[in-house]
Parts: C-alpha cells; structure tokens; sequence
C-alpha cells in the first residue's frame, strides 16, 4: 500500500530530514527510517500529515493494489481535496 521510494523522493526533493520529518510528524527518527527502508509502514493518519507536509496528493503516497485500503484512501483523497479547496476559497 505505502509507496515508499515516492515518499523518500519527495523529502529529499524538498530538501528535508529524517529528523525535520519526523519532528513534523511527530514521531522518531528512526520510524522515518524504517519506512523509507521497507521495514514498516506508516498509518493512513500519519499519510494523511504526510501527504500535507510533503505537498502531494494523499494517492502519491500510496500504491495501487486493489486494496480496501486504497479504497479508502481514494475516498479520504477526495475529502481532503475539496477541504482544501474550501481553505482557499474562504
């Protein structure tokens, strides 16, 4: 589900460290790490702030595999967008 080359290229094409990220998200260091290895992955919350901080469409984030998942996550892309477009608006 997590699309992690995509995530890593992201923050480095935005010039952040593991430590600026994680501190953003609010978790360690080394649990950035550990996804951008492939070692775990992170919740559809912390995508979600991800998503934000990283200036990219939640779906970036996340690979297509058919999933219930992805499904979901298709679904919270859709809310977050037009919240987003609410922000702007007003």
């Amino acid at each position: 589900m997590f699309n992690r080359h995509h995530f890593t290229a992201r923050r480095l094409a935005l010039g952040l460290s593991v430590e600026e990220l994680a501190d953003e998200l609010q978790v360690a260091p080394s649990t950035v790490y550990r996804w951008e290895s492939g070692s775990t992955c992170p919740s559809l919350r912390v995508l979600i702030a991800a998503s934000r901080i990283l200036c990219v469409p939640l779906l970036a984030l996340i690979e297509d595999d058919g999933s219930e998942d992805r499904r979901i996550a298709v679904a919270l892309d859709s809310i977050l967008r037009l919240d987003m477009h609410k922000e702007i608006e007003a």
